[in-house]
């Protein structure tokens, strides 16, 4: 069972990222980030896309990611 985490003044995430990254051996994550507080819009969308991202297992995000990134669609197509 994952550790759960609670970013205060996240920022765009990378504290996240880093206790996200952390994996078992058999790709489990170490820490679930079950809270991130930042009151910037822009770091909050980033905080927004990196938590839908982390809802799949590595290496499988669905194709309305990445069409998202070519802005073949629009953030509100993606969530």
């Amino acid at each position: 069972m994952p550790f759960p985490i609670i970013d205060l003044f996240a920022g765009p995430g990378g504290l996240a990222e880093g206790f996200s990254s952390l994996t078992e051996t058999d790709n489990e994550r170490v820490f679930k980030i079950k809270l991130s507080i930042e009151k910037d819009t822009h770091a909050h969308e980033t905080l927004t896309l990196r938590s839908f991202v982390r809802q799949f297992p590595f290496k499988q995000l669905p194709e309305e990611y990445y069409k998202f990134l070519r802005r073949d669609i629009s953030i509100a197509e993606l969530y």
